[in-house]
């Protein structure tokens, strides 16, 4: 590929003992910096953590590819469903990081589907700011008025361009007027049409994005796609209007993806891809928040603080009982990660997590139920049912529960 060394595995897994040599004596720096997994999670081990997509080890010289440890995963239909939630849609930025400064790693195109993710999150956004209404501002206008004069006069200009004419009726004045045509709606209106350039080449387009689309393009019938690389670097952040602050990040990402060029994202061909990751065990556990929401509603806690700061996934108030979504396979069969099960009897032991479920510590405090929630591409289930969520126990510990989902797979279907 292009003279690239390139060391391929899935998540969560190690390299051949050949490439592990390799590895070895690259002296890469195995570390996490700023809670941000360098690497893909690769460890002093030769081992990658929980994190699909590709990383430069050595730039232009040896790359890393990470693929899905689940077959024809669909993520990208994972990611719309935590965006359709309204718990997980301003956190779902977390999942992934795209890294723009670096060279872009050439990849057959199939590889990973990184564009009509970061499609998906621009559209969902911009769907919530066109639902609300487009931001005005104020911004300049010049026009050549017929018979009166607005703003300011150019005086030069309407020299040149009317009165050297005889057109003694016309002026040229410069004014400003309160408009949705302001320059962040051109940015978002320019992007826009790098999607509607990709949806037309790509007709495996996911339908979600289609649909996305011919909602949001009307309401940016009045804004002009006028604008320069320059007036997106110029644009700063307004506490007023937060929704288009996390857009134009989005926004801009899709047009560094097509390196401003709409030709770019007419091309179906063999395709570079930046440096990035997707957090599949966070995407998971806001997967699961939202089955839990569709079954439960404000029943379920998410995020709920423990003793010393600790962060446990979800509380189910009313049953009195702590969830957990792992992101392990290993829960298919009769085994366990003790890990898990300690950490899980720790929060069901913890004050401040009692607390929080209205439970009175004077009295005498009964043991809460602990429920796994992980992935069984076999036996799972789509949705969480209710007269079921505790049917199955973990044999070797008290009141401890688990329960299996299935996680949607690409096909015909999707597209």
């Amino acid at each position: 590929m292009n003279g690239i060394t390139v060391f391929r595995t899935m998540e969560h897994s190690g390299f051949s003992d050949t490439d592990t040599d390799k590895l070895k004596n690259l002296g890469l720096e195995l570390s996490y910096k700023n809670d941000i997994p360098t690497l893909l999670g690769l460890s002093s081990k030769y081992d990658v953590g929980y994190f699909i997509g590709t990383q430069w080890l050595t730039e232009g010289v040896n790359a890393l590819i990470v693929e899905p440890k689940i077959e024809n995963i669909d993520y990208l239909t994972m990611f719309l469903e935590c965006l359709k939630n309204p718990r997980t849609t301003s956190t779902v930025s977390d999942i992934y990081s795209i890294d723009f400064t670096k060279d872009p790693i050439p990849l057959p195109a199939n590889t990973f589907e990184l564009t009509p993710l970061i499609i998906i999150h621009f559209l969902t956004l911009l769907k919530k700011i066109v639902q609300k209404g487009l931001k005005r501002d104020y911004i300049w206008i010049e026009e050549n008025l017929k018979s009166k004069i607005k703003g300011k006069l150019l005086i030069n200009q309407n020299i040149k361009i009317n009165i050297l004419k005889k057109r003694m009726d016309r002026n040229i004045c410069r004014y400003q007027d309160y408009s949705i045509d302001c320059t962040e709606n051109r940015i978002l209106k320019k992007t826009l049409n790098f999607v509607f350039s990709y949806i037309k080449n790509h007709h495996n387009s996911h339908a979600e994005i289609v649909n996305l689309y011919n909602y949001i393009h009307p309401a940016f019938y009045g804004v002009s796609d006028s604008v320069t690389l320059s007036d997106l670097k110029r644009i700063t952040t307004n506490s007023l209007y937060k929704e288009y602050n996390e857009t134009l990040k989005v926004a801009e990402m899709i047009l560094k993806r097509f390196s401003y060029s709409i030709h770019n994202s007419e091309d179906n061909k063999e395709e570079k891809f930046p440096p990035f990751y997707i957090d599949m065990s966070l995407l998971f556990e806001m997967y699961v928040l939202t089955k839990l929401d569709k079954a439960y509603g404000k029943d379920i806690l998410a995020k709920a603080l423990g003793s010393g700061r600790t962060e446990l996934d979800y509380l189910h108030i009313s049953q009195k009982t702590v969830i957990d979504a792992k992101y392990k396979e290993v829960y298919c069969n009769d085994k366990w990660d003790k890990d898990n099960i300690r950490q899980l009897s720790g929060y069901a032991r913890d004050y401040e997590v009692i607390k929080q479920l209205d439970i009175d510590i004077t009295q005498p405090i009964p043991h809460l139920d602990c429920l796994i929630i992980y992935p069984d591409m076999d036996n799972g289930n789509q949705e969480i049912e209710v007269d079921k969520i505790k049917n199955k126990t973990i044999k070797q510990f008290v009141q401890f529960y688990k329960y299996g989902i299935t996680l949607p797979i690409k096909n015909n279907n999707n597209k």
